[in-house]
């Protein structure tokens, strides 16, 4: 077989080349032929240093030894360096109709509408007979540019209605090896890129929602199943029970949000729970949208067995530490579980659907979440019955259940789970075991436990000492992103206490001598509390 050697000193030679070329061009249609073309086009110097027309020659050599990878490779080359070549378009697009590769014809078709004069391509058509010319639909032509202009709007649309802190956003982590999952910080705005990546599940983001102002421009509802349930087979046992309060929940969470003229979108998280977004028009006071949405749901928790309802953001406004209240955003995939969100709504999960039913949504106007906070502010609160009898007998949970969130949380989850991790345990008793009623409150909240046991509840609370945990402190432990949920008017030491009447900003120590007579009283007035309960 003929052997062809092309070196670097004659890429600089262009007469050098065209002799090659003629030599290629005559080459017999046979075994030693082909590999002599093969061996030519192999070197990458030949096509780099030969124009426009000697490129088109070499294709066409290509393709009469059958070597049509390498042809499509020399036009894609073509291309890339001359894309006003015509000629090179519209072979490329001749060797693709007779290949049959329709999603390469259509991509390389709409590559020439885009350098291509259109009377140019009107020739073409001519020359290749009317019956090839049919065979080129111009929907399939333009359905690139129709796709990536849809993506677009798309993306704008997602960029409009899900907005949150303008210098920072967040991704999404997971280490399934230890369980262990979060967020991490991206110190930067969300760019559209960002957005495509995100529905694409190439990433998954999350957004910070209270702006420099400390205003919004949604709210959430986290609807969450219960700890216990988030164990599979504990889920299984319970499946008819969550099915009926999860259709309850949606009923009745959109049914509220008409009435009091908000626009609602219910959402499957991809997690353990479900979403209910608030998009308003305008940006409102973070404090103004806790307000309207807490007026919301107000009792709703105590009709729940299996799910707990809480609301985003979480704090008033944004105190300079940290980057404030965090939720995942919609239509993306749950790193964890790996499953993707959805909108209840939409006709399917197919992405077009979900962002047709975006497209149909009238956010709420500014004013009207303003009014709902105000009425809900002047508003006396309506209790449960069980919750009013609960709140009366045991005030100061009440109170620091309902001001302090993070105490809230602590005993939503001794309530609903009937179980503690040590940090919580650690949190109850360094907080509430401060009060004059200390016994008499931990019992009541410690007696829902299976390992409960009030000899060894006493001595742990006989041995509480120092000062009230601060809300920093808890707030660590309880590794909460974000800034603290709530702060104190004026300086001084934060702590939940505070929320309390009788506790100043600087707590006392807890005095180092057990004192019995009142351990003794309070002992007595639990035991008191259970007979009577019992009886």
């Amino acid at each position: 077989m003929q052997t062809v050697t092309v070196n670097r000193h004659q890429s600089g030679q262009a007469g050098e080349y065209r002799l090659l070329l003629d030599r290629l061009e005559k080459a017999p249609l046979d075994e030693s032929g082909t590999g002599l073309v093969r061996q030519a086009l192999a070197d990458a110097s030949l096509l780099a240093a030969v124009d426009a027309a000697d490129l088109l020659r070499l294709a066409l050599v290509a393709r009469q030894h059958g070597l049509i990878d390498r042809a499509r490779e020399i036009y894609g080359s073509l291309h890339a360096r001359f894309p006003a070549c015509a000629e090179a378009w519209q072979q490329h697009i001749e060797l693709l109709r007779l290949l049959d590769d329709r999603p390469a014809l259509v991509r390389i078709s709409a590559g020439a509408e885009a350098h291509v004069p259109e009377d140019v391509r009107r020739l073409w058509q001519d020359a290749a007979g009317a019956e090839a010319a049919s065979d080129m639909d111009r929907d399939d032509i333009l359905a690139p540019f129709e796709n990536l202009r849809r993506e677009d709007e798309q993306v704008a649309l997602f960029l409009r209605l899900f907005r949150g802190r303008e210098d920072a956003f967040a991704r999404q982590w997971v280490n399934r090896g230890e369980g262990r999952q979060g967020y991490v910080p991206v110190r930067r705005p969300m760019q559209p890129a960002d957005v495509r990546d995100h529905l694409s599940g190439r990433r998954t983001y999350g957004i910070y929602l209270l702006d420099r102002r400390s205003q919004v421009h949604l709210g959430v509802i986290d609807v969450d199943l219960v700890g216990r349930l988030r164990d599979a087979r504990e889920a299984r046992k319970q499946r008819p029970t969550i099915r009926r309060e999860s259709l309850y929940l949606h009923k009745r969470i959109a049914g509220l949000a008409h009435e009091a003229g908000l626009c609602c979108l219910a959402e499957v998280s991809g997690g353990k729970g479900y979403h209910f977004w608030f998009p308003v028009r305008e940006p409102v006071p973070a404090a103004a949208m806790r307000a309207a949405l807490q007026g919301l749901i107000n009792g709703l928790n105590e009709d729940l067995e299996c799910f707990n309802l809480e609301i985003f953001p979480k704090q008033d406004r944004r105190t300079g530490k940290g980057f404030g209240n965090l939720v995942k955003l919609p239509l993306g995939i749950h790193r964890a579980t790996g499953k993707p969100s959805s909108f209840v709504m939409a006709a399917d999960r197919n992405r077009d659907s979900q962002f047709e039913l975006l497209a149909a949504l009238r956010p709420t106007r500014a004013d009207v979440v303003l009014r709902l906070a105000e009425r809900h502010r002047k508003a006396p609160v309506m209790l449960h019955p069980r919750r009013a009898a609960w709140a009366e007998e045991y005030p100061e949970l009440a109170r620091l259940e309902s001001c302090c969130p993070m105490l809230g949380q602590v005993m939503a989850t001794l309530r609903s789970a009937k179980t503690l991790s040590v940090r919580e345990e650690k949190i109850l008793l360094a907080t509430i075991g401060h009060l004059p009623r200390a016994h008499l409150l931990l019992h009541h909240l410690f007696s829902s436990l299976p390992e409960y046991s009030r000899p060894l509840l006493d001595y742990k609370i006989s041995r509480v000492r120092g000062t009230v945990l601060g809300c920093r402190r808890i707030h660590s432990l309880l590794e909460a992103g974000g800034d603290l949920p709530c702060t104190f008017e004026g300086p001084g030491y934060a702590h939940p206490l505070r929320h309390l009447e009788g506790f100043g900003e600087e707590p006392q120590p807890r005095s180092e001598k057990v004192e019995n007579l009142k351990d003794a009283l309070a002992c007595l007035q639990r035991a008191i509390h259970q007979v009577e309960r019992f009886m």
